[in-house]
Formats: C-alpha cells, structure tokens, sequence
C-alpha cells in the first residue's frame, strides 16, 4: 500500500517514521513484483516448454522374392521299332430285334426237365415222358401271343418220333414214342426234343442212357 493512496486527514495524522515506512513499502512491492514477473518469464517459462516427441525410425526389411522353380521339360523320342500297335477299333453291329419265335423259345427258360422211362417191351415203341414242371408251355401252359397249335417233336440218335402229346390227369409231362432198333437198347446215344413254335432244340442231353428190353 503506497502512502499516495491515503486520504489527507490520515497522511496528517501519521508520524514521519510511518510515513517513511509506507513509501519504503511500495517501493519493496514494485521491485518484488518486478523481480516476480522477470523470474517467471525468464527461468519458469522455459523449463516449462514442451520438448518434441522423439522422431520414429521405422525400419522396413523387403527380402528378395525368390525366383520360380525352373521346370525341366524331357522330351522323350520314340524309336521306330517301339511304335505303338494301333488296334482297330471295330464297329459294333445292330442288334436285331428278336422274333416271334426267340420269344416263344424264352417260354423254356428256367424249366428243369428230366425224362422218366417207361417199360420198353419187346416189338414194340420206345415210351418215355418229359417231366416239365410248371406245365408244358403251349399245350398246359398259355403263351400270350403265340399260335394256337404247338407240336413237339421227340429224336434219339438217328429215329424221331412223329408226334408227342400230353394225357389228361397227368399234369406236367409230354409223352413221346419212338421206335428205336435193338442195338439202342441200354444204349448211349444223343436226346433232343424240339417244338414247332422255337427254331432251336428246347431240351438236349447228349448222353441218354436208353433202358434194357424187357423179355
């Protein structure tokens, strides 16, 4: 506080000593204040002052790309003498459509048949039957399709017989008769048996054992 700044009653009152005092004191807060603001921009200020952040040195490594694989190619030459083979590639031909009688042929597929003997007398016939289980197609057994009328024919060796038939009661056998010379009597000799409605041989064995003549 300055003695200035006093009113004049009290500056008359004060002593010379206080008065003194006073100005001595607003000279000490001048030079104080002085000496403060000089401190604090000249010593403060600048310690206080921000250094910049270190600089980053990044370090990048770039490694050499490596180099493809050379591929080797191996040409490998042939020799006349190790020249393929060519095979000749073959056409296959059209197969034709099956007939009516292929198709009546199939009607014996997958029947077993067995013959049975009768007693052969002497002078006369040869009597045996076919055993066809199922039926005796065309003549037990109906084939859709096929004709009215089916004929079966009996051979044994070099002798057929003219006709072979069925007989009423006796279910699933084809009866035939041959007239065979005595020389086949306990005889081996090839059996076939044929129909009129199959261009092949529907049953075949070609070691039939023919019986003995009954006396």
């Amino acid at each position: 506080m300055s003695l200035d700044a006093l009113p004049e009653p009290v500056k008359a009152w004060l002593p010379d000593w206080a008065k003194a005092l006073l100005t001595g004191m607003g000279i000490g807060l001048i030079i104080f204040a002085f000496l403060g603001t000089a401190f604090y921009f000249f010593y403060l200020q600048p310690s206080r002052s921000v250094a910049p952040p270190p600089t980053e040195t990044i370090t990048m490594t770039v490694e050499p790309a490596q180099a493809p694989p050379t591929a080797t190619v191996i040409v490998i030459e042939t020799l006349p003498s190790e020249m393929p083979t060519l095979t000749p590639t073959t056409t296959p031909t059209q197969t034709p459509t099956p007939t009516e009688e292929t198709e009546y042929c199939d009607a014996f597929e997958g029947i077993d048949m067995t013959v049975v003997y009768m007693d052969w007398l002497k002078g006369e016939p040869l009597e045996f039957y076919i055993k066809m289980p199922g039926g005796v197609p065309g003549l037990e057994k109906t084939i859709p399709g096929s004709p009215e009328e089916w004929t079966y024919r009996a051979k044994i060796g070099d002798y057929s017989s003219s006709h072979c038939d069925i007989i009423a009661g006796y279910r699933e056998r084809l009866y035939c008769r041959l007239i065979l010379p005595k020389e086949y009597e306990s005889a081996m000799q090839p059996m076939s048996l044929y129909v009129n409605t199959c261009g092949e041989d529907v049953y075949k064995n070609q070691h039939a054992f023919l019986p003995e003549i009954v006396k």
